[in-house]
């Protein structure tokens, strides 16, 4: 028996403006859009649902449903796939704040964790510590707000007004 040939995909290289398509439950296309590049993309799904590829002027034009940092394994598998480049980032995205804990200490920082602050009072159970979603988590939650999944209390997390909600600082 000889071994089968497996071929090795290429790591895909997510920047700033890529935006990704996937297919959802019922054969509608589903877009995204690489906010923050990197190991550990930051994304924003787009709210609405088509039938085929829309124009990017139409994309720019939609709001966003969802929002949150993931990772790039269903870009790496050939699921959500990378159709246009240069998109311009919304301006209405959300970078919360974090909580983080420095010598047993809880501290505020910014979204990239660059600055931290001490907490203040109403902080402290507000913030969460930096978290991830996985990507299919973003698409199982988008299909629920179209109605073709059961929307799941933690989706609650990945939206934009429970990020806005946790900006408490800017820079």
């Amino acid at each position: 028996m000889e071994p089968k040939e497996t071929k090795r995909r290429k790591r895909v290289s997510l920047k700033e403006g890529d935006v990704f398509e996937f297919t959802v439950a019922d054969g509608r296309l589903g877009y995204g859009v690489i906010v923050l590049g990197g190991m550990v993309p930051y994304v924003v799904i787009l709210k609405n649902l088509w039938q085929s590829r829309p124009l990017l002027s139409e994309l720019a034009e939609d709001e966003i449903a969802l929002v949150g940092t993931t990772m790039d394994a269903l870009v790496y598998h050939g699921r959500w796939v990378v159709v246009y480049s240069g998109f311009p980032i919304p301006t209405d995205v959300p970078f919360p704040n974090w909580r983080v804990q420095i010598d047993g200490v809880e501290r505020t920082t910014d979204f990239e964790g660059e600055r931290y602050w001490a907490m203040r009072p109403e902080e402290v159970g507000l913030l969460d510590y930096k978290f991830s979603r996985s990507p299919i988590a973003y698409q199982d939650a988008l299909e629920a707000i179209h109605g073709l999944g059961e929307w799941r209390e933690d989706y609650e997390k990945i939206t934009p007004a429970y990020a806005r909600q946790r900006i408490t600082r800017i820079g």
